[in-house]
């Protein structure tokens, strides 16, 4: 069974999403990925959404997001194999400086930063994104709004397994 996920893309005033720096304890491999985690027994989406950005970035507060995308992965990480099931929201937010309330003790080890990116920036980057692809489907979505129903995105972007992370 799948564990289910929410992934937020915080999206500044300036159209610029938010993203975690991360770096796999075990293989050493960095890469860039949106806010987000698993969701625990009883949360609805923006619940999970909620505690995760307040873990995360220290976000107090978090408007509701709308739904977007939807994706499914196994991908491995600290040494364990993941199968997700991926619900994405988009997040219109102030601008803020990201700091942590909460981390796991993965994330404690695997944090190294934020950065706010464009959906050009990320088209460019030759740093690993998580999921690849992430900038022509946010220059999407910031081109024709939030879907009526979420898009599921599985086949557009390779999935992080396929990195090899």
């Amino acid at each position: 069974m799948p564990r289910q996920t929410v992934k937020l893309l915080l999206v500044d005033e300036q159209d610029r999403v938010l993203l975690i720096q991360a770096k796999d304890p075990r293989t050493g491999r960095e890469l860039w990925h949106p806010v987000g985690g698993g969701i625990e027994a009883g949360e609805s989406l923006q619940q999970a959404a909620e505690r995760e950005a307040h873990e995360e970035t220290g976000l107090e507060v978090l408007p509701a997001g709308s739904p977007v995308w939807t994706r499914d992965d196994t991908y491995r990480f600290d040494g364990r194999v993941w199968e997700v099931h991926e619900d994405w929201l988009l997040h219109s937010v102030p601008h803020f400086e990201p700091l942590p309330a909460a981390l796991s003790d993965v994330e404690a080890r695997s944090v190294l930063g934020f950065r706010w990116w464009s959906a050009a920036e990320l088209m460019r980057t030759s740093d690993t994104v998580f999921p690849a692809g992430l900038g022509a489907l946010f220059a999407d979505l910031l081109r024709d709004g939030p879907p009526e129903v979420p898009v599921d995105i599985t086949s557009r972007s390779l999935t992080a397994n396929d990195l090899s992370l």
